[in-house]
């Protein structure tokens, strides 16, 4: 034990101790901070991957609505549009 005690009286080692733990759990920077930054990251990279497939899917829905009678049929379905003389029944069984 005084072995111990004898090599932290050096102050170097003591110094050295000390800036060590402070990069690692006192700074901006710490192991924890590190961590969580790189997770979100790894969030975002995800998410930005899954936009990527939607802006996919929305260019093939763009590209199938070139038609007028695809785009009537998507307007109907979807935004519930109408014709002047048509009425429009909703039945909702939640």
């Amino acid at each position: 034990m005084k072995k111990w005690i004898a090599r932290f009286k050096n102050r170097y080692i003591l110094s050295a101790l000390v800036a060590l733990i402070y990069v690692l759990v006192l700074h901006n920077t710490d192991v924890y901070t590190l961590i969580q930054r790189k997770n979100r990251v790894a969030d975002l990279e995800a998410e930005i991957e899954r936009k990527k497939t939607e802006i996919e899917e929305m260019r093939e829905n763009l590209a199938s609505l070139q038609d007028l009678r695809s785009l009537e049929k998507y307007a109907r379905e979807q935004h519930l549009f109408k014709r002047d003389n048509e009425e429009i029944f909703i039945f909702s069984f939640e």
